[in-house]
């Protein structure tokens, strides 16, 4: 094998490489649930817009991005969401509800957003439901819709995802003056984010196995 050829076969496995470093996969970054069986959500109607509420809630991480952190331990969530539009309907029976919501939240180790910040941030989401339970989703891109910051958690890169569960709506989620309606729920939620591109030391190694695999190939073919 020449020089060119190796050269060329290295150019080709590296652009492979590249491409797909380049769609870093999104993987789940933190799950959590509710401790206990009460209702933590509040959902306030004003004349014509919701605010989605909790404060301090008790919640289990069953699950986070982070080697030296084993899942299974309680923390705080605190989220304030305030409704950015009139309410949508989706033909249904009963029809679904949508509406669009911004706002913050975080999930830290002390009460009020202090301690360790195992994930917090800003959402610009939607509301999906109808009855009992409903979702608030938000991703990206637009990159400022999804914005994550953490103490313990590397991986926050683009795309990124959230999902809040709210079930046992009570009353039953329904509308009055274009949005929805006061009530409580309990909640969940997940948060997704991309792996990102390793290291510039890690691919440095990566590049040099690659080229110590072809000159020993052209050194078995000489």
């Amino acid at each position: 094998m020449n020089i060119l050829k190796l050269s060329r076969n290295v150019a080709l496995t590296l652009g492979v490489i590249f491409g797909a470093l380049s769609s870093a996969q999104a993987v789940p970054i933190l799950t959590f649930g509710q401790v206990g069986e009460a209702n933590v959500v509040t959902g306030t109607r004003a004349v014509n817009t919701t605010s989605i509420n909790a404060t301090n809630a008790v919640v289990q991480i069953t699950q986070i991005d982070d080697a030296g952190t084993v899942p299974g331990f309680n923390a705080f969530l605190t989220f304030d969401f305030d409704s950015t539009s009139p309410v949508v309907l989706i033909p249904a029976a009963p029809p679904f509800i949508t509406q669009h919501y911004s706002g913050t939240f975080c999930i830290t180790s002390l009460a009020a957003c202090a301690g360790i910040n195992y994930l917090s941030g800003s959402l610009v989401d939607i509301a999906l439901g109808r009855n009992a339970a409903f979702t608030l989703t938000a991703s990206t891109p637009p990159a400022g819709d999804v914005i994550f910051t953490s103490d313990v958690i590397d991986h926050l890169d683009l795309d990124r995802g959230a999902g809040f569960g709210f079930a046992n709506v009570t009353p039953l989620l329904n509308v009055v003056n274009g949005t929805i309606n006061n009530f409580t729920s309990s909640i969940s939620g997940t948060f997704s984010a991309n792996i990102g591109i390793p290291e510039p030391e890690t691919f440095a190694l990566l590049v040099l196995g690659l080229l110590a695999v072809g000159l020993a190939k052209r050194r078995r073919n000489a």
